[in-house]
């Protein structure tokens, strides 16, 4: 399974290749050795557009575009495995469903109220459920991996 490391300046990009469940760290500030040394250390592919950086081996150039079209490019270039909102858009742990009584408390009582599925990162201790946001983000991706 293809892994990426995303550079500073991509954020959004990360953000959407971790809601389309693709393996993408947020690279740590710092120069290109100590990125391409991470790359290398955990079999990553840097995405980047950083023209210098983007001449090494394993590297992902991409032009300043809109996230979307970076994702485009990246899923056609590289074998990914696409399951959607399997991974925090936070920290890129992953995320599994839990039983909605192990949230309570944990969650805004009206939220608890009103949903009945919730899903759980354990490497951040994020909570997620199918909010307002849920159907713009469905849409979104479904755009996405459509095109």
């Amino acid at each position: 399974m293809t892994k990426f490391l995303v550079d500073r300046m991509l954020g959004q990009t990360a953000k959407w290749l971790r809601l389309l469940g693709i393996d993408a760290e947020y690279a740590p500030k710092g120069e290109d050795e100590k990125l391409l040394e991470i790359a290398e250390e955990e079999d990553r592919i840097i995405i980047t557009r950083d023209k210098e950086l983007g001449r090494e081996e394993n590297v992902m150039l991409v032009e300043k575009e809109p996230p979307e079209s970076i994702i485009k490019y990246v899923l056609q270039e590289r074998e990914v495995e696409i399951k959607p909102l399997s991974r925090c858009s936070k920290c890129n742990g992953e995320v599994e469903k839990i039983e909605k009584k192990e949230v309570e408390f944990k969650v805004p009582e009206k939220v608890y109220e009103l949903n009945d599925e919730f899903w759980h990162c354990s490497r951040c201790d994020q909570y997620y459920w199918k909010g307002s946001h849920w159907e713009k983000i469905m849409k979104k991706i479904d755009e996405i991996i459509t095109d």
